[in-house]
């Protein structure tokens, strides 16, 4: 029997690091990003995170710390893209007739969930510089599952719940991250720009909706129960969390 995983996402798997974004008076005094906030489970970090939210409503993005943009940086772990997808146990959404297949692919990045090549990476440049990066996990194949609130979701991608995230570092530096579910296939499309100030918002969401439905690996997998939720409303785990290995050309 496959042992069932459940992958925390969105708002769940931030508030995990959470503590590590900034607000916006905490950045404009360290902006080596040294002071970070509360960690998740601590009495003052309830209040942390209205302050988190209000910052959102008010500017639409989050003041953030250089390193915690970087997580959203696979550049230097690039390979060529072609020996990468060699090994996948998916197949990848097709780009062909979408806009990605006019950016430029600078290679790609694969993950095994407990020894099974179920995630990719594979990034581009866009014509005006900006860096791409559009992930996909199939749960189908790793039998791992996902978790979001309704309410931590409330963009839409093709009529499908989603999640953006913007975050803007005191150097200029900044990241965007539009997150969805699209039957067992976790998808994220990252870029290294702030949507929000860029006016970029709705060009971004439009590249969302080009991609192509998934095809999924086990595509007679039995359908799951929905998870147990602890008090925190959070998923209350029945194994332990997925192992995931990153796989490169000479480790297949």
């Amino acid at each position: 029997m496959r042992l069932k995983r459940w992958v925390l996402t969105g708002a769940i798997a931030a508030a995990a690091c959470g503590y590590a974004l900034l607000s916006t008076a905490q950045s404009g005094k360290n902006a080596a990003c040294t002071g970070f906030g509360p960690p998740p489970g601590s009495p003052n970090f309830a209040k942390f995170e209205e302050q988190r939210a209000a910052e959102i409503k008010r500017t639409g993005y989050l003041m953030a710390c250089e390193d915690i943009l970087a997580r959203y940086d696979v550049t230097s772990q690039l390979q060529p893209l072609k020996a990468m997808t060699t090994a996948l146990q998916f197949r990848p959404l097709d780009l062909a007739g979408t806009p990605f297949s006019s950016f430029t692919n600078i290679g790609g990045l694969a993950e095994a969930v407990s020894n099974v090549n179920s995630r990719l990476y594979r990034s581009f440049r866009q014509p005006d510089g900006h860096l791409l990066t559009l992930f996909e996990h199939d749960m189908s194949a790793d039998g791992t599952h996902s978790y979001r609130r309704p309410e931590d979701e409330p963009e839409r991608i093709n009529g499908l719940p989603a999640r953006l995230m913007v975050l803007q570092a005191t150097s200029g530096k900044a990241v965007s991250v539009l997150s969805w579910t699209e039957g067992r296939r976790g998808l994220e499309l990252w870029i290294n720009a702030n949507v929000v100030l860029e006016n970029k918002r709705a060009q971004f969401f439009a590249l969302a909706a080009s991609l192509p439905k998934s095809i999924p690996a086990n595509a007679h997998e039995p359908e799951s129960s929905p998870p147990m939720l602890g008090p925190d409303g959070k998923p209350v785990l029945s194994a332990p969390p997925a192992v995931i290995h990153i796989k490169n050309s000479t480790n297949e």
